[in-house]
Formats: C-alpha cells, sequence, structure tokens
C-alpha cells in the first residue's frame, strides 16, 4: 500500500472537490494539480504542470474525481446525520426534486449548523475516496 500522509490525501481531496484534475508521483508523493483543460479554455496557466505530468506520466497516478452518483450517495448518507426534521425533509426534497446538487446545497447553506457538519462530512468521504483509489492502485 502507497502510504501518503494525511496532508497529502486531505490536499487531493480538496482539489479534486474544486474540480482539478489530480495526481500524485508514485515514488516521492508530490502532488500536482490542474483545471481540466477540456473544461477550462485558459490552460496555458497550467501549462508547467500540465508537461510535467505528461512528460514522466508513467511516474504519476491520476485520482480520479468522483462520478455524480457517488456525490449524490454522499448526500443521501448525510441526512443521517441530521436530527433536525425541518432541515432533514428540506434536503430530501431538495434530493428528490429536479437539480438536486443546486437545491442541497441552496438547502445546507441556510442552515449554519448543519453547513459545517455537512463540509466536514464531505470532507471525510472525499479523504475516503483518494484513500481507497490509492490502495488499489498499489496492492
Amino acid at each position: 500500500m502507497m502510504k501518503v500522509s494525511k496532508e497529502i490525501l486531505i490536499d487531493l481531496a480538496d482539489n479534486l472537490d474544486c474540480g482539478f484534475r489530480c495526481f500524485i508521483h508514485k515514488k516521492n508523493h508530490e502532488v500536482v494539480t490542474f483545471m481540466d483543460e477540456d473544461e477550462f479554455s485558459d490552460s496555458d496557466a497550467w501549462e508547467e504542470d500540465i508537461n510535467k505530468v505528461f512528460s514522466d506520466r508513467d511516474n504519476y497516478i491520476e485520482v480520479e474525481k468522483m462520478e455524480s452518483s457517488d456525490s449524490f450517495e454522499i448526500m443521501e448518507d448525510f441526512l443521517k446525520f441530521v436530527d433536525d426534521n425541518t432541515i432533514k425533509g428540506r434536503l430530501l426534497q431538495a434530493l428528490e426534486g429536479r437539480k438536486p446538487f443546486a437545491n442541497f446545497k441552496i438547502q445546507i447553506d441556510s442552515s449554519e449548523e448543519y453547513k459545517e457538519k455537512w463540509f466536514a462530512y464531505k470532507r471525510e468521504r472525499m479523504i475516503d475516496w483518494v484513500k481507497g483509489q490509492l490502495e488499489r492502485e498499489f496492492d
């Protein structure tokens, strides 16, 4: 198993959550992140990092972002930790309606208490996602 520090796992998880492509060097664990060239028109700003990874591609692992179904599952799982039935109802309604991601965000942003709990929960799940990929890569 590739042993990487908690800080590196957090760095990868946070960058994935922001929409970056994330790579980790197999030997020295250097993390290289950049915006997805297909979704970001000004790839010149990231050219040095892109070249670093792709000129040495065999030594880098790409940490894949979650599929929307995985992200949706995390939102559903979070409901188990919501004790306030009013907020839980609003979140459930957001998930069952149109544009569940946007509506979940609106509802979670309107609750200061659960907003903080949501971000902490989501971050831990993202870290587990990254860790799982690295474990599979090095088994």
